[in-house]
């Protein structure tokens, strides 16, 4: 038996980075001191290079992994499902969507290297009608900044997707279900259409 269920395996590349670029916020995993490390931190894709960027504290163990295989998982929209709700269900079922990132990682270390890493994650994540710009912070802090922070790239390996959105029903049910969900959940709604 292999899980999840092949129907749930999603491997079309842009579907896995709109998902990355719509949820960033990313769980990382790596094993340090016989143990298994998880955080969560803000992740930038580079699809041009097959990357992902981010910033940590310099105490992060991340920083022990240079060169070595980081986990990451990105999760997407989740909701509950009732039959109450859903006619076309006959026991109530979670589904999500979620991406699962084998890379390794590399150190920025050249300073104009960690100011262009910085500017892609604000390209990113700023709100694009009054985006707050890196040059409002003076040369000088933002050099003293960049020297209290460890930047790193992920250099994707394999990627996969597992979207469990009830592709066992029929679609008369996934479209009641991505109908339900519209209102209040407009982006989950589209992964069932």
């Amino acid at each position: 038996m292999s899980y999840p269920p092949q129907d749930y395996i999603e491997q079309n590349t842009e579907k896995l980075f709109d998902l990355i670029e719509q949820h960033p916020l990313a769980t990382l995993f790596c094993q340090y001191d016989n143990d298994i490390h998880s955080c969560h931190m803000p992740l930038s894709l580079c699809r041009d290079s097959n990357t992902l960027l981010g910033h940590a504290n310099p105490t992060n163990p991340l920083k022990h992994f240079v060169g070595k295989q980081i986990h990451c998982v990105f999760h997407g929209p989740d909701t509950y499902l009732s039959p109450a709700q859903v006619k076309g269900i006959k026991l109530p079922t979670w589904d999500y969507a979620t991406v699962h990132i084998q890379a390794t990682l590399k150190v920025v270390e050249e300073f104009t290297n960690q100011v262009q890493l910085l500017e892609h994650m604000l390209l990113a994540f700023e709100d694009k009608s009054q985006p707050w710009q890196l040059s409002a912070v003076p040369q000088k802090q933002l050099v003293a900044m960049c020297k209290n922070l460890f930047f790193f790239e992920l250099n994707i390996l394999q990627m996969n997707g597992q979207f469990k959105l009830s592709q066992n029903k029929p679609i008369e049910t996934r479209s009641e279900i991505a109908s339900l969900l519209h209102p209040f959940a407009p982006k989950m709604s589209a992964f069932y259409l």
